[in-house]
C-alpha cells in the first residue's frame, strides 16, 4: 500500500513537472508569435498570440502554486530548480495579464505619435500614457522579483534561461520607462500651451566632435496644438566667430577646449555634455535670429540612414538616397561630387527638408520609424534637449538627452570622446574600438583598466583627395593625415594613471577635473592606414559599486562603441 501511494506520488509529480514545462514552452513559443505579429502589425494574429500566452503561462503558475510544487522545492538539489521555475512561471502569468496586455489593447493607436499630414494628435498622445505606465510598472516589477532571486544553485540550462529572462524582462521595463517618458513630455513638446521653436542641428560624423559631428544644417522646426513645420535653415558655419564667448565658461572647460568652445557655433560640442552644447547653439542663434529657441533636437546621418529605412528613399538634387547609401553620399561622396562649399550646404539643407518632410507627411509603418528612432537614441545619435524645466526633468537621466553623468552616486563612469583638429572630413576614415573591464573592488572603489584602438583607414594615396576633404594642411596636419584629440573622462571622484601609447608610457599630461571628472586629453596623428594602441587605468569614486558604463562618440559606422561592463563589486 504505502510503496503504490510512493509511486503515485513520484508519477503525479513528475507529470505535473511535465506539464509545467509543456506549458513555458509553449509560452515562450507565444511570446515569439506575439512579437512577429507586432512587428506585422497583424491585429487579429496579436490577439491570438497573447490569449495563448496568457493561457500557458496562466497555467504554469497554477501548477507551481500548489501543494506538490511547493514540496519540490523543499527537495535537496532540485529545490532550488524548483523554487525558480515557480517563479518564472507566476512572472509570466502577470506580464501575460498585466505588462503586455494594456500594452497590446493600443497597439493600434501607434500611429498618433509619428506624424501624419504634418501633425501628430496631441490628445491621442495623451490617451497612451495611462496604458504605458500600467505595462512599465508591470514590467518594473517582474524585473525587481527575478533580481531580486539568486539563480547561481540553479541547474546550468535553467541558471542561464533565468538570467535571460531577466535581462530580457529588465530591459523592456527601461524601454517602457522612457516611452513613458517621452508621452508624458510630448503634449507640451508638440505645443499643446502655445508654439514653440527647436533647432534641428544636423551633426556631421566626417568632422568628429565630442557628441558625434560639425553641426552642419541647422534648421528652426516649429510646433503648435501638434502641427509641425520646418522654418528657417541655415548653415552652422554662416555665424562666424564673436570675440567673447556667448556664455560664461568654466576654468576646466577653458582649459580643456579653449574659450573657442563658447566663440565658435561649430565647436559647442567638442565637449560631450549635449545640453551644455544645446545652451551654448541657442545663445548665439538668439544672438542672430529673432525666434526663442525651446530646445535642440539632433541626429547624424547614421541615424538618419535608419529613418530612411523606415521612410523609403529619397531624391534630392539627383541623388537617391536610400538606407544603405545614405551615410556615403552624406559624408564622402558630396564633398567629390560639389567642390564648391556652398553648394554642398545648400544640398544638406535640402536633404534635411526633404526627410523632414517625408517624415513629417507619415509612413506607412510607423512602427518602423520608432524602431529607428529608437535605435538611434540608443546609439547616442539622436538627443533632445528642452529648456522647459518640468520637460527638461523628465529628461534628465535618459539616453536621449546626452548629459555628462557628474553624480558621484552612480555607477562608474567612462567617457572616451573624440574631437577632430585636422579642420577636415578625413574621420569619414576614423575607425575605433574601445574595451574597459573591472579588475578589482575594495571597499566600494572599483579599478578599472581601458584599451582603445584608433585606425585610419584612409587610401595611401588619400593626399590626392579635395581639399574640403584633407583640409589641405590648413592646421598644419600633412593632407591625408588625420590629427584628433581624444577626452578620457573617468568616473567621479576616481582618478586616471598609467596612460600608455602603443606601449610608450606618456609623461606630462596633466589632467584636468571637470565637475569631479578627471579629464586626460591625448593628441593622435594617424596616417593613412596607421593604428594605434591606448591604455589606461582607472579608480572608481567611492561607494561605486555598479556595472561600469563606458559612453564613446559615436562614429560613422553603424552600431556603438558604448558598453557596460560587469563589476568586480
Amino acid at each position: 500500500m504505502v510503496v503504490g501511494v510512493v509511486v503515485l506520488a513520484v508519477a503525479w509529480t513528475g507529470w505535473t513537472a511535465y506539464q509545467v514545462n509543456r506549458d513555458l514552452n509553449a509560452a515562450v513559443a507565444d511570446a515569439e508569435t506575439l512579437r512577429d505579429a507586432l512587428e506585422a502589425g497583424d491585429d487579429p494574429a496579436m490577439k491570438t498570440a497573447l490569449d495563448d500566452l496568457a493561457d500557458h503561462s496562466g497555467s504554469a503558475a497554477d501548477r507551481t502554486d500548489g501543494v506538490t510544487w511547493s514540496a519540490l522545492t523543499h527537495l535537496p538539489g532540485w529545490g532550488d530548480d524548483a523554487h525558480g521555475v515557480a517563479l518564472v512561471s507566476s512572472v509570466a502569468s502577470d506580464l501575460a495579464e498585466d505588462g503586455v496586455g494594456p500594452l497590446i489593447q493600443v497597439s493600434d493607436e501607434l500611429d498618433s505619435i509619428v506624424p501624419g499630414d504634418a501633425r501628430v494628435d496631441v490628445a491621442a498622445v495623451a490617451r497612451l500614457v495611462g496604458p504605458v505606465a500600467t505595462g512599465r510598472a508591470a514590467f518594473a516589477h517582474a524585473a525587481a522579483e527575478l533580481s531580486a532571486e539568486d539563480p547561481t544553485t540553479y541547474d546550468e540550462r535553467l541558471r542561464s534561461k533565468y538570467r535571460e529572462l531577466a535581462e530580457q524582462v529588465d530591459d523592456a521595463a527601461e524601454v517602457l520607462g522612457n516611452a513613458e517618458t517621452a508621452l508624458e513630455v510630448l503634449p507640451t513638446m508638440l505645443g499643446q500651451d502655445g508654439p514653440r521653436n527647436y533647432l534641428l542641428v544636423f551633426q556631421n560624423n566626417a568632422e568628429i566632435r565630442a557628441t558625434g559631428g560639425l553641426p552642419g544644417a541647422v534648421s528652426v522646426v516649429r510646433v503648435d496644438g501638434g502641427k509641425v513645420e520646418m522654418t528657417r535653415q541655415v548653415a552652422a558655419n554662416t555665424f562666424g566667430r564673436t570675440d567673447a564667448p556667448v556664455l560664461p565658461l568654466t576654468p576646466a572647460e577653458r582649459e580643456t577646449y579653449t574659450s573657442i568652445l563658447g566663440t565658435f557655433f561649430l565647436d559647442a560640442n567638442l565637449q560631450p555634455d549635449f545640453p551644455r552644447a544645446a545652451e551654448l547653439w541657442q545663445a548665439r542663434w538668439q544672438q542672430v535670429y529673432p525666434e526663442r529657441i525651446d530646445g535642440v533636437l539632433s541626429l547624424d546621418p547614421v541615424a538618419l540612414s535608419y529613418v530612411l529605412g523606415a521612410t523609403g528613399s529619397v531624391s534630392v538634387g539627383g541623388v537617391t538616397l536610400t538606407e544603405d547609401n545614405a551615410v556615403d553620399e552624406l559624408l564622402h561622396q558630396v564633398y567629390l561630387r560639389l567642390p564648391d562649399p556652398d553648394d554642398q550646404d545648400q544640398w544638406f539643407r535640402e536633404v534635411a527638408r526633404t526627410v523632414f518632410d517625408r517624415v513629417s507627411q507619415g509612413v506607412e509603418a510607423p512602427q518602423d520609424l520608432i524602431n529607428a528612432l529608437a535605435r538611434g537614441v540608443d546609439e547616442h545619435r539622436i538627443y533632445v534637449h528642452d529648456f522647459d524645466p518640468s520637460v527638461d526633468a523628465a529628461l534628465s537621466g535618459t539616453a536621449v538627452a546626452g548629459e555628462l553623468v557628474t553624480d558621484p552616486k552612480a555607477a562608474p563612469q567612462v567617457g572616451v570622446y573624440v574631437n577632430d583638429g585636422t579642420g577636415a572630413k578625413m574621420s569619414y576614415y576614423l575607425r575605433y574600438d574601445v574595451d574597459v573591464a573591472a579588475t578589482y573592488c575594495t571597499d566600494g572603489v572599483q579599478g578599472l583598466t581601458a584599451h582603445a584602438t584608433f585606425m585610419s583607414e584612409a587610401p595611401e594615396d588619400s593626399s590626392s583627395l579635395p581639399r574640403y576633404l584633407t583640409g589641405g594642411g590648413l592646421f598644419g596636419t600633412k593632407p591625408g593625415d588625420q590629427y584628433i584629440l581624444v577626452h578620457l573622462y573617468g568616473p567621479v571622484g576616481g582618478t586616471i594613471r598609467g596612460l600608455t601609447l602603443n606601449g610608450q608610457p606618456q609623461q606630462g599630461t596633466a589632467n584636468v577635473v571637470d565637475q569631479g571628472r578627471e579629464v586626460a586629453t591625448v593628441p593622435l596623428l594617424l596616417e593613412p592606414q596607421q593604428k594605434v594602441d591606448l591604455t589606461w587605468r582607472m579608480r572608481s569614486g567611492p561607494g561605486q559599486d555598479g556595472d561600469p558604463e563606458v559612453s564613446v562618440t559615436p562614429s560613422v559606422v553603424s552600431g556603438s562603441s558604448s558598453s557596460v561592463v560587469s563589476s568586480e563589486c
